[in-house]
């Protein structure tokens, strides 16, 4: 069983947030909270109040308990298959034919506690005399809340009720409103977190807390989403729009000392998170202190256990056709580079595959120095030494004696894992915005606005020349359709892990392309056909079993020669499913019937 454990307390916090409204359909409140009358008394009450916002500004972790987001694990280009007990909901998104209005997934983004949290801070905002700089970060740290949490809702339900106060009984039950006024809730209220959040740098501010540039980047945020999904005809979101909002995000992150850590690693390791180059690049993360989270909430086990049984969540499988798209490092993809080896795939690649994807023989480093090899293609395990222990490996991607852990693709998302041997671990922060995310959406806002190439180029290259890779020029990537393709897939190398994919599928309209394909297990493609597709496959392959890497063992690759084996295949019918339900338990409480389902759901 794991727990979870956030940075920010929110105890009383918590408690205050829930104060002030009557029991309606948009949230239903507890009896014996404390009153508001009792409460904004100091300037500490309203700083506590605000830190209890930090929980709900990502869902991310928000829902951790009791079922996480995780939405790169429900897209695409990671496998579900593994037979990993609990209670997250994975195939209820990628397999839409499973969200209904009762699932517990369409209920993921409905809040309206947050919004009513946000409109008691502002009503009493004037019950004490504050100075400016502390008014307006409060006053700011509301408005950034009602920003995103409209934005979230909109973005997965369209159209929902829109509060802007405290409400009375008598008019608790609201109606939804159209998704063209949801949106320009959200926007009117980013732009008013834009202005009075302060403009801080990474060395000004204090970690994970909202800055002016946070809120410029959930602005561009918003606008490339909604640009891109309804292909520009929402009023006010115009990819011309997002490009001018994200040229002003990059502007204020230059100005104040932002910019790419030179280690991309370290950004997700929760020993090296906190030091001068991570927080460069971070822009706003959800803090989790070693401390205070510490045992709380662990991805997985990084330990050379012998048997490896504590390895990781069966649900992280990266699949083939996810490591196919790390190109090679001239560059090119591995259908026409010579550098790609089908007896050793994983060599010459762009160094972001090393750092976020486990394969076989890879070589895991935990904190206090131990090594240990990866791999999934035998079902015995080998000791340091490259010995057979003749002791099952419980993660070989054909194990069935334990098989909750185990990856049916053979190779495991690694981003955020905490490398600890034992205990120690389960205190890595998650990221919600960073610098590297920021090149990625201004150079996609220019390429769908018109906007310079040369600058679009300009911001791919520095992205990538961080880990090495070769810069974007006219000559690799002439047309406007190969930048294209260039942006989507370094969101995948970049940002995979990063609750990112999901998103980018709808906006891009790929839902029903990519959510309705067959997910497959290891294969290593040996030649191509001309269009690049696999044409034929390996069935062995030799992995370095020993820590020095001296030894090595030739393994087969479970039904390699055919390319794998179906591990799951998603279902996206359409139509309806690229709008969720409006929670079935909303509806239910809604005494005088004013909330109606989306009426594609009805």
């Amino acid at each position: 069983m794991k727990t979870y454990k956030i940075y920010i307390s929110t105890s009383v916090i918590a408690t205050m947030a829930l104060i002030t409204s009557c029991e309606d359909f948009l949230e239903k409140i507890p009896q014996n909270n404390l009153s508001v009358d009792s409460y904004f008394k100091s300037e500490n009450d309203y700083k506590l109040y605000t830190d209890g916002f930090y929980t709900a500004f990502n869902d991310w972790t928000g829902n951790m308990s009791g079922g996480s987001c995780f939405y790169d694990f429900r897209s695409d280009l990671i496998g579900y298959g593994a037979s990993k007990s609990g209670n997250r909901r994975y195939p209820e998104l990628s397999n839409a034919t499973l969200m209904t209005a009762a699932s517990r997934s369409a209920s993921l983004y409905w809040d309206y506690t947050s919004i009513r949290s946000a409109y008691t801070l502002l009503d009493n905002i004037d019950n004490i005399e504050l100075n400016a700089t502390s008014k307006n970060l409060y006053m700011g740290t509301a408005y950034y809340l009602l920003a995103y949490r409209y934005f979230v809702m909109f973005r997965s339900y369209e159209s929902v009720p829109i509060v802007r106060k405290v409400l009375e009984i008598a008019e608790s039950d609201v109606a939804s409103s159209p998704k063209e006024e949801v949106f320009a809730e959200a926007l009117s209220h980013i732009n008013k977190a834009i202005e009075l959040l302060p403009s801080l740098g990474p060395t000004e501010r204090e970690r994970g807390r909202l800055t002016k540039l946070v809120a410029l980047t959930l602005k561009t945020d918003m606008l490339l989403y909604t640009a891109g999904y309804y292909n520009e005809a929402m009023s006010g979101a115009k990819f011309s729009d997002a490009a001018i909002a994200a040229q002003a995000a990059v502007t204020e992150a230059r100005n104040k000392g932002y910019g790419l850590s030179n280690d991309y690693n370290s950004l997700f390791i929760a020993d090296e998170q906190s030091g001068a180059e991570p927080q460069k690049e971070i822009i706003f993360e959800y803090v989790r202190l070693k401390d205070v989270a510490t045992h709380n909430f662990s991805f997985y086990g990084w330990g050379p256990h012998v048997p490896i049984s504590n390895l990781g969540w069966g649900d992280f499988s990266t699949t083939q056709e996810c490591v196919d798209m790390y190109e090679c490092t001239d560059g090119l993809p591995i259908s026409k580079s010579k550098l790609y080896t089908p007896e050793k795939p994983w060599d010459n690649r762009d160094p972001r595959f090393g750092l976020t994807t486990l394969y076989p023989g890879s070589l895991c480093t935990t904190t206090d120095g131990q090594k240990w090899r990866y791999n999934s293609l035998n079902e015995y395990a080998y000791d340091s030494d490259g010995n057979l222990t003749n002791i099952l490996n419980v993660n070989y991607v054909k194990e069935t004696v334990n098989a909750i852990d185990v990856s049916p693709t053979g190779y495991i998302n690694i981003k955020y894992w905490d490398r600890y041997n034992g205990s120690g671990g389960g205190y890595t922060s998650f990221i919600i915005y960073r610098f590297g995310e920021l090149l990625l959406m201004y150079a996609e806002a220019l390429l769908e606005s018109g906007g310079s190439t040369d600058e679009i180029r300009s911001a791919l290259t520095e992205l990538r020349a961080r880990v090495g890779m070769p810069a974007v020029t006219i000559a690799t990537n002439p047309t406007t359709e190969s930048l294209r393709a260039l942006i989507r897939n370094e969101r995948v190398v970049e940002l995979l892990g990063e609750d990112k994919r999901y998103w980018d599928l709808k906006r891009w309209h790929l839902f029903e392309e990519r959510l309705n394909i067959k997910q497959y297990s290891m294969y290593i493609t040996k030649t191509f056909n001309p269009d690049g597709t696999p044409a034929t496959y390996l069935d062995k392959l030799t992995v370095p079993v020993s820590v020095d890497g001296a030894k090595t063992v030739e393994f087969e690759i479970p039904n390699g020669a055919n390319g794998g084996e179906v591990v799951n295949t998603l279902n996206f019918p359409g139509g309806k499913y690229w709008v969720w339900p409006i929670p079935e338990t909303a509806i239910n409480a809604s005494t005088t019937k004013a909330l109606k389902q989306n009426p594609l759901w009805q």
